[in-house]
């Protein structure tokens, strides 16, 4: 009877663990898969450094429970959500949830884990810490540009509650259904003239011009400018002898003198670019790609 007892508790407990999410299979990083790191970043010293600390996992996966947050059934239901998103907009949508940071920041780990696995170069990744109570939420390339410093700080003050009150899979489900929104909405006005200008995931924002006041401008500084000539020599009178228009201790016959009465020059800013305009900002990680992001404690 003592045995058939044991022999039931550990078939509950067998059950209680697969109740959790499958195992998620990670892989070795060697010199013969280039340690894991894509193909578009340099392989140095820093790159292989932060790589061996980073896992390598299955890029065609979404959802990453290291942390064991979400039961099976939540994690199943979270994977397709982010995989309808990812392959509706061809994004990278990453779920990370890990015990700690390992001596790292959060934004250097939830860098550290897109760049360092074969992720898309546009995406997004949020990161839940329960050791150190973080989520941070990075952006990569394209992401860059649609999910700015608002929307970031946004679906961080949104998700937050939820993952204070432990409601882990509510919180993740927000956050996709707020990514979802944010694509169907496309980039907001102040990002709506940023562009990617290289592999690496940096942009740049062009200042809308205003044309509407250069001509008003213009014209102000034309009349100014026409006003003041005029006071200023306003004291010429029509007369009918020579002798008033000449200045008889300047006239001096075999010199030629060339006397300016006035000069001016006038400036006007057309265009500029920036990396970190428009709403949005940018840093580089360890790979040496520009991310963007933002994220609090919970």
């Amino acid at each position: 009877m003592k045995k058939i007892g044991i022999f039931l508790i550990t078939i509950l407990l067998v059950l209680t663990e697969s109740v959790h999410a499958s195992e998620i299979v990670t892989f070795e990083r060697t010199s013969e898969n280039r340690y894991g790191i894509p193909e578009r970043f340099n392989l140095g010293d820093k790159q292989i450094e932060h790589a061996m600390i980073t896992p390598y996992v299955d890029s065609s996966k979404k959802v990453y429970d290291f942390a064991e947050l979400f039961q099976e059934e939540e994690n199943i239901k979270l994977e397709e959500y982010a995989q309808k998103i990812s392959k509706q907009e061809n994004y990278g949508i990453v779920i990370v949830t890990i015990p700690d940071l390992d001596s790292r920041t959060p934004r250097e780990y939830a860098d550290d884990f897109y760049d360092y696995n074969d992720f898309s170069k546009d995406g997004i990744l949020l990161l839940i810490s329960l050791g150190s109570r973080d989520v941070y939420i990075s952006t990569s390339g394209y992401g860059q540009i649609l999910f700015d410093n608002s929307r970031v700080d946004s679906m961080i003050e949104e998700i937050t509650p939820d993952l204070s009150n432990q409601d882990y899979y509510d919180a993740v489900h927000l956050f996709l259904r707020e990514t979802e929104n944010y694509f169907d909405r496309g980039p907001s006005k102040s990002m709506s003239r940023c562009e990617i200008i290289n592999s690496y995931g940096d942009y740049t924002c062009k200042k809308k011009v205003p044309v509407f006041w250069i001509i008003p401008i213009s014209t102000l500084i034309s009349l100014l400018v026409t006003w003041l000539c005029t006071k200023k020599y306003k004291k010429i009178m029509l007369a009918d002898d020579a002798d008033t228009y000449l200045m008889k201790e300047e006239l001096e016959l075999g010199k030629k003198v060339d006397t300016f009465l006035h000069t001016s020059t006038a400036r006007i800013r057309i265009s500029s670019n920036s990396s970190s305009g428009g709403g949005g900002s940018s840093h580089h990680g360890s790979s040496g790609a520009s991310h963007g992001g933002g994220g609090g404690k919970f």
